[in-house]
C-alpha cells in the first residue's frame, strides 16, 4: 500500500532559473526566445530527437567544458553524442550513489558492471554512481560467461549489474549473487519474470531505468514497490502521445524528462517515446510499473490507446511467443473488434480476463497455435 499525493508536482523547481540557464545554450536559443520566465510548465516546447540531430547538424550541442563524450543511437542508424561536464559526471555520479546505496549495495561491496563500456554511454551510467557510493566497481563489460562467472567466484562480487537475460544465464551457470541491478530489457513489466532471475541467481533483482541521454532516472529498492525517481537528477512528466498533455497520476503515456543541473546537452523536455506510469508519494516519485513499452504505432480502438510493444510484454508475461503473434483489428457493424492470434498455449477465459483488465477493452478473439506464423498488426479498418 502506498501513500500517494495528488495532485501531483506540476512543475521542477525554480522554473524561471532553469530557463533562464537554458536560454544561453545555442540548443534552446531559439525555442525559448520568446517564452516568459513565468510561463506555465506545460507550455514549455518539447524536445524531440529530430532537433537533437538537427542541433546536432548545426554544431549546436558541444559545450567548451565537456570531459566526456558518449555516443547514443537514434534512428535511422545514425547515432549522435552525448557531452558531460566534469559537474556533470560528479552530480549523476552523487545522484546515483544515493539510489544504488537505496537500493542496498554498500562501500563494502564488489559489484560488477556487464554493460559496455565503448561507444556508447552503457556500463558508464552505472559506473560514475557505483565509484561514487564507493562500491569496489568491476567494469567487465558485456559477454563472456565463463571469464564473468569466474570473476564473481574469485572476488565473492555481492552486486551484478546487468540485463536481465544474462544475468539468468549466469546464474544457469552456477553464479551467485545477493543482489542484481537490471536495466537494459523489461523486468518488472513483464509478469514472473523477475522470480525466474531471481530463481536462477538465489538473489534479489531490482529494476532500473537509464538511457544514454538522461542517465540514471529511476531504481527500485528492495521494497520491490516502484522504481524510485532519481529527483535531485531529473524531472519526469507523462504526457498523451497523442495531444502534449500532461497527464495525471497513473495513467499510462509517454515519458518526458527534464535534467535539473545538467551543463552540457541538457534535456529540457525531451519526449523519450518510452511508455509508463507516474505516481508522486509522499516520499518521492516513482514509476511504479517500470517501463512496459514504447509509444511507437499506438492504435486508438474502441476509444482506448493500445500500444503494441506493451501487448508484446503482455503475451511474454504469460509465456506465449511475443514475437510470434498477430494483433488484428477490424470493424464489424460500425464498431471496433480486436482479436490476437499467438504462438503458445494457455487458458483462453483467464487470458481473456487478464486482458481486459490490463487495457480496459474487451478481446473479441484469441486464438492460440503452437504453429502460429505472427504477422504484426493488421489494421483491417476502413
Amino acid at each position: 500500500m502506498t501513500n500517494t499525493l495528488s495532485p501531483p508536482s506540476s512543475a521542477p523547481p525554480d522554473v524561471q532559473a532553469l530557463l533562464g540557464r537554458l536560454r544561453e545554450l545555442p540548443l534552446y536559443r531559439a525555442s525559448l526566445a520568446d517564452v516568459p520566465g513565468s510561463v506555465n510548465w506545460p507550455d514549455v516546447p518539447f524536445l524531440t530527437r529530430d532537433r537533437l540531430t538537427q542541433a546536432f547538424q548545426a554544431g549546436e550541442l558541444s559545450h567548451p567544458d565537456a570531459v566526456r563524450v558518449h555516443l547514443t543511437p537514434h534512428p535511422g542508424g545514425h547515432w549522435l553524442p552525448e557531452y558531460a561536464t566534469r559537474r556533470d559526471v560528479e552530480a549523476h555520479g552523487q545522484a546515483g550513489a544515493r539510489a544504488f546505496a537505496a537500493a542496498g549495495v554498500s562501500a563494502a561491496d564488489y559489484a560488477q558492471v556487464a554493460f559496455g563500456y565503448h561507444r556508447f554511454a552503457g556500463g558508464w551510467l552505472m559506473q560514475d554512481g557505483l565509484e561514487a557510493l564507493g562500491a569496489k566497481t568491476v567494469p567487465f563489460g558485456p559477454g563472456e560467461s565463463a571469464a564473468q562467472l569466474e570473476c564473481i567466484q574469485q572476488l565473492g562480487v555481492r552486486v551484478l549489474v546487468s540485463a536481465p537475460s544474462f544475468a539468468q544465464k549466469l546464474g544457469e551457470a552456477g553464479a551467485r549473487v545477493d543482489l542484481l541491478i537490471s536495466s537494459g530489457e523489461p523486468l518488472t513489466s513483464i509478469e514472473g519474470r523477475r522470480e525466474k532471475v531471481e530463481a536462477a541467481l538465489g538473489c534479489t533483482a531490482l529494476d532500473c531505468f537509464a538511457s544514454s541521454e538522461a542517465g540514471l532516472m529511476a531504481l527500485e529498492t528492495p521494497a520491490k514497490d516502484g522504481l524510485r525517481v532519481l529527483d535531485d537528477w531529473v524531472y519526469l512528466e507523462v504526457i498523451d502521445p497523442e495531444t502534449g498533455a500532461v497527464l495525471p497520476d497513473g495513467e499510462r503515456g509517454e515519458l518526458v524528462v527534464t535534467h535539473l543541473t545538467k551543463e552540457a546537452m541538457p534535456l529540457l523536455r525531451f519526449r523519450t517515446g518510452d511508455l509508463t506510469r507516474l505516481e508522486h508519494r509522499t516520499d518521492g516519485v516513482y514509476l511504479p510499473g517500470g517501463v512496459f513499452g514504447n509509444v511507437g504505432g499506438m492504435l486508438k480502438v474502441k476509444g482506448v490507446k493500445l500500444f503494441p510493444r506493451e501487448l508484446a510484454f503482455w503475451l511474454a508475461g504469460h509465456g506465449l511467443d511475443h514475437t510470434q503473434h498477430t494483433l488484428r483489428i477490424w470493424s464489424q457493424h460500425g464498431a471496433d473488434r480486436v482479436g490476437i492470434s499467438v504462438r503458445g498455449k494457455g487458458d483462453l477465459d483467464a487470458l481473456k480476463a487478464d486482458f481486459q483488465k490490463r487495457f480496459a477493452m474487451k478481446l473479441d478473439e484469441l486464438l492460440l497455435d503452437d504453429t502460429h506464423d505472427g504477422k504484426g498488426v493488421l489494421d483491417e479498418r476502413n
